[in-house]
């Protein structure tokens, strides 16, 4: 593909004209990372910029966090101090007519040309913007829109909420504001229970960090990404197979059967002698007991795990697998994940979460892989008025993850956002052909 010719034709910081009270970071925040999460849309049809900006106010009157910046009170603890210091928003003019991205044409390391990087030593006391938004016209009406949030402010159920918020303004339909009462996890963490510190977040001994990063950061430059379609004909034909072979079970999911295709593939060309292990995203705002709101804005996210021999990906079917690629009921009750929230919020208020590591990150080392199930974010339905976007796409990630998403038909298939060693997307691509 010929080299991105663009020019910066507008760059402003906008602003609110809300302010709100200031936010105490939450361990779960702080463990994420200030790093940035840019997000890349593409837009055939284009939306009107007018509309498109003022919307963007008008949402971020309900939600001036997200103008805010990272700040350190005199006893070291972060916190969001909403005081409207704005967002970034840069318009850019492209040569040429908008290239045709797609499930066949991703963006691979080609992202890179639509943002500039956020790092973590950029943002504490700070001015920098949280939250930027970069427009790409290309000649006709196509455009590329790339918003880029510190992950700190927001998992991705918060993300997308806000785009969906946006896009409605932008069509003028009214929504909600959002619940930012991070106090609903930190108090969550304040109990007087023992730790139990054999979870999926846990503190190494200092050679063990040491060997740990210096693994990481050896396999860092290795990981590639790659975008592959499990179409919805496979995901039917699999889902009959499990009904077939499983007929007594509730069933399995299409985000269960993909991950099994997935480490079923990919197991015979690890490296690692060890058991495959798959972390598995959780989002805490499903656990009631937890008593964080659904609509809350940060991040509320957990892990757990499965586990898979190498013998029983040879030889057990795609359904069994599937079947397995769940967390056991001792680490998701609410006693294992009141314990998880503790953990946090002892660490962050002994100011120690960088301390902690996620033991799902850890092993992809050797055979870990993460999962994370993004089949109902409304990616596909942030319409800014002229219809959805006809694809969206990420930066690869510093270890073994496996996104999976809606395909932009929304029509029971899936694509597969998969970051992993070179011969394992290699082995992956030749997996997803169309079957004969």
């Amino acid at each position: 593909m010929s080299r991105l010719k663009s020019r910066l034709v507008s760059g402003k910081r906008l602003h609110c004209g809300v302010k709100a009270a200031p936010q105490y970071l939450t361990g779960l925040d702080i463990v994420n990372g200030h790093i940035g999460v840019p997000i890349v849309l593409v837009y055939p049809n284009g939306f009107d910029m007018a509309v498109f900006e003022q919307s963007l106010l008008e949402t971020l009157k309900k939600y001036p966090i997200i103008a805010g910046r990272v700040k350190k009170d005199p006893q070291g603890h972060q916190y969001i101090d909403s005081n409207d210091a704005g967002i970034d928003f840069r318009v850019h003019r492209c040569d040429g007519v908008l290239p045709a991205y797609g499930h066949q044409q991703p963006f691979g390391d080609g992202i890179e040309k639509y943002f500039k990087r956020i790092f973590p030593w950029q943002v504490v006391n700070k001015d920098l913007a949280l939250f930027q938004v970069d427009v790409y016209q290309f000649d006709g009406k196509g455009i590329i829109l790339c918003c880029h949030g510190v992950h700190t402010l927001m998992d991705g159920t918060a993300y997308w909420q806000f785009m969906l918020d946006w896009s409605k303004a932008c069509r003028g339909l009214a929504s909600p504001a959002p619940d930012f009462g991070r106090d609903a996890v930190i108090n969550a963490g304040k109990n007087n229970t023992e730790l139990d510190m054999s979870g999926q977040v846990y503190e190494p001994t200092w050679p063990k960090r040491i060997a740990l990063f210096c693994r990481l950061g050896m396999l860092a430059p290795t990981w590639k990404k790659g975008v592959y379609r499990i179409p919805a004909s496979m995901v039917a034909q699999w889902k009959q197979q499990a009904k077939n072979e499983l007929p007594d079970t509730v069933g399995v999911s299409t985000v269960e059967l993909v991950t099994a295709h997935c480490l079923k593939t990919l197991s015979p060309v690890m490296a690692s002698p060890k058991d495959r292990s798959v972390g598995i995203v959780l989002d805490l705002r499903h656990k009631r007991r937890l008593k964080i709101p659904r609509d809350y804005f940060g991040n509320a996210l957990g892990y757990a795990e499965a586990k898979y021999t190498r013998r029983e990906l040879e030889n057990e079917s795609l359904p069994v697998l599937a079947q397995k690629c769940r967390p056991d009921s001792a680490s998701v009750s609410t006693e294992s994940l009141f314990n998880f929230l503790t953990l946090m919020e002892r660490f962050r208020q002994k100011k120690a979460i960088w301390r902690l590591f996620w033991k799902a990150a850890g092993e992809t080392a050797d055979a870990g892989m993460v999962l994370n199930n993004c089949i109902h974010f409304p990616i596909y339905e942030i319409d800014f008025g002229r219809g959805a976007p006809s694809w969206y796409d990420l930066c690869g990630v510093a270890f073994r993850m496996l996104m999976v998403v809606q395909t932009p038909d929304m029509d029971g298939g899936v694509d597969l956002h998969l970051t992993a060693q070179r011969k394992e997307l290699q082995a992956m691509a030749k997996s997803c052909q169309p079957m004969s």
